[in-house]
């Protein structure tokens, strides 16, 4: 039997704070298969196993909790401020995240799924674009996103700023992403923004593809 053709992937990324994950779910409300690259990182260390032992490993007993998982808190202060330990954590994580992924893009071949869309927080950072037929970046003022954290995690300014320092900056978004959707609204305007913005992308794959 044919091994089943991945659909066109598509890349969306955003900043702290941007409304990245709000378009990930205006678009998973309009049928579209968008994979968590995020949640699928979460688990990696909120889930007893071996990323979790891997991590204990490389950072210390100290940073695990009482429930056999990761202290992602205690251990954000540490990879934010010290680049070489973000990279082994992010080896840690992203080996198993990409077997977590290919599993839902073969659903997503067998389901027939028109694209996949990997909703991806670090995807510019790590220059991931080349996998993406198009890239999709999220901006919004970095008050508002300031504001957001702060109000919706109860976070505090220090605490964004730091990541926001360690991510790529909106003139970067500008330069490398393919489309932008502006969060500058309310969710009402937010929702037609990015459903243009993805019809704009699945028109483009249209044209390409009868060339």
């Amino acid at each position: 039997m044919p091994a089943l053709t991945c659909p066109p992937r598509l890349g969306l990324t955003g900043g702290i704070g941007s409304g990245k994950s709000t378009v990930a779910e205006i678009w998973r409300r309009a049928g579209h298969r968008v994979i968590d690259l995020d949640a699928h990182s979460r688990r990696v260390l909120d889930v007893p196993g071996d990323g979790v032992e891997e991590a204990v490993a490389r950072f210390g007993e100290e940073f695990r909790n009482p429930e056999g998982t990761i202290d992602r808190a205690a251990l954000a202060l540490l990879v934010f401020a010290d680049a070489t330990a973000r990279a082994a954590l992010e080896r840690i994580v992203l080996a198993r995240v990409d077997v977590a992924v290919a599993r839902e893009e073969e659903a997503a071949a067998q389901a027939g799924e028109r694209v996949i869309i990997h909703d991806s927080p670090l995807l510019l950072e790590q220059e991931q674009e080349s996998g993406y037929r198009s890239v999709i970046a999220v901006l919004a003022r970095r008050e508002d996103r300031i504001t957001r954290v702060i109000r919706d995690r109860g976070k505090d300014r220090a605490y964004v700023e730091s990541i926001m320092a360690v991510q790529v900056t909106d003139l970067e978004r500008i330069r490398r992403a393919d489309r932008l959707v502006l969060n500058t609204g309310d969710r009402e305007t937010l929702t037609a923004r990015a459903l243009r913005a993805l019809e704009a992308v699945l028109a483009d794959l249209e044209d390409s593809a009868l060339r």
